[in-house]
């Protein structure tokens, strides 16, 4: 199968390096053409994702929101616009339901079919086929394209409702917020009674309440390391996407809600380009706590 990935920010340029390292024809396409140009050796450079569905089986479209999806599915030169009529693009973009619902709608009306395809994990565990993929669409499609879904990791085909998959990647993504919220709370407390907070995270990471997240990004989050694998910007992003598709919905999440706040504050007081759990830089900000 010939594979595309369009957009290649972490996430993406991961994606490609993988399918590149496990025998995949690739091809990639990015908005800003100096992301493309690194792969000029070990993939094809399409010039536009037009390009990118006239060559392909199958496209990955991993972007920043649902403006740059509708952009790279539905705008000039888009994939709508290939003439290739056996396409599958999957979409790993994280979108709230109801805007996967849409694309797919516009693009099964191309005569494409569209797979929602949101991930959980990071740079590193793309690189190693170390994800989390969750599936939603087309049982069709997605044993056409399973055997390239699963280089990347372990897959959960939600079934055929459009949107099902993005609603359980928004659950996901909200947990972690919460947990990193309660984690940085931790240890802005630790420090505030003049406690090295490094001993809090080895106490906590002995215990039955330990996370991935407070092993991985425990040690660092002491050490005032944030550099990002995953920018609080986006982070942000997607508490109000799962607040947005709540309130559709008529259920509140009052804590999400509360979340939502508090990054946004944090987003207004420097932090978006860090990584999100640079949350604990921002506790000890407004806590007088900074070096």
């Amino acid at each position: 199968m010939r594979v595309g990935v369009a957009g290649l920010g972490l996430m993406g340029s991961a994606i490609a390096i993988r399918l590149v390292n496990t025998g995949y024809a690739v091809s990639v396409y990015n908005r800003s053409s100096s992301k493309s140009n690194r792969f000029s050796k070990s993939a094809t450079v399409a010039s536009s994702p037009k390009e990118l569905g006239n060559n392909c089986d199958l496209v990955i479209t991993v972007v920043t929101d649902f403006n740059a999806v509708k952009e790279v599915l539905l705008g000039k030169d888009g994939v709508t616009e290939s003439s290739n009529r056996s396409l599958i693009v999957a979409d790993a973009s994280t979108i709230s339901p109801s805007q996967s619902e849409n694309c797919a709608r516009e693009l099964r009306m191309a005569g494409i079919e569209m797979l929602g395809m949101p991930l959980m994990g990071g740079p590193a565990a793309a690189e190693t086929g170390d994800l989390v993929t969750m599936v939603a669409g087309s049982r069709h499609a997605f044993e056409k394209a399973r055997q390239v879904i699963e280089k990347l990791g372990k897959t959960f085909y939600i079934g055929e409702m459009d949107g099902s998959a993005n609603a359980i990647k928004l659950a996901l993504n909200l947990n972690i917020a919460l947990v990193a919220i309660g984690v940085s709370e931790g240890i802005t407390l630790v420090k505030g009674y003049g406690i090295d907070p490094s001993i809090f995270i080895q106490i906590l990471n002995s215990t039955y309440f330990k996370t991935g997240l407070s092993e991985k990004k425990g040690p660092k989050m002491v050490k005032n390391d944030f550099s990002p694998t995953f920018h609080l910007k986006n982070m942000l992003k997607d508490l109000e996407l799962a607040t947005g598709t709540a309130q559709a919905a008529g259920i509140t999440l009052p804590q999400t809600t509360l979340a939502q706040q508090i990054f946004q504050a944090a987003a207004n007081s420097g932090f978006s380009d860090r990584d999100y759990t640079s949350i604990c830089a921002y506790f000890a900000k407004i806590n007088g706590m900074e070096k």
